[in-house]
């Protein structure tokens, strides 16, 4: 199991795990309906993240095959309203559920740790899904803290 940068040619294989992390949110939150051309603008949306500085997309890859992903990005505050400048932010990571639970998850985030101090960034955000049982308690695992509660009112 290797942890490398994600390249053109991994998005295929990116797109099928990418099917089924949003499938796996869908069934345990109706709150995450995608639109039928989901797919088409999130990689068209992908292959945008790859070509910018600020942005790190790693995967997990078993004998050549993309088991995992994730995506990092430094965020940049407005200026002169906070003290912190940056940070790091994770916007996805899924894995194969075949591949659940052996590792793969914490070794992309020591992957994206690496590159977040690399770059000076000292925090690190991301945002998980209340209904995910999965999710929090990794993150968690991992030392993240509650820091923003979300809600929403649906208006009828």
């Amino acid at each position: 199991m290797e942890i490398i940068t994600a390249t053109d040619k991994h998005v295929p294989e990116i797109m099928e795990i990418w099917k089924e992390y949003v499938d796996f949110h869908k069934d345990f939150d109706p709150r995450f309906p995608i639109r039928k051309e989901a797919a088409l603008n999130w990689e068209k949306y992908l292959r945008e993240l790859m070509k910018v500085e600020d942005n790190q997309i790693v995967v997990a890859s078993d004998k050549g095959h993309v088991v995992g992903f994730s995506i990092a990005t430094i965020r940049k505050y407005p200026p002169t309203i906070f003290e912190r400048e940056t940070d790091g932010f994770i916007s996805d990571m899924a894995v194969k559920t075949s591949y659940r639970r052996t590792g793969i998850g914490e070794s992309m985030l020591g992957k994206i740790m690496e590159w977040f101090k690399s770059r000076q960034i000292d925090r690190i955000v991301l945002s998980v899904s209340a209904g995910n049982q999965v999710g929090y308690p990794f993150w968690k695992k991992h030392g993240f803290k509650d820091y923003v509660h979300y809600l929403y009112l649906d208006l009828e």
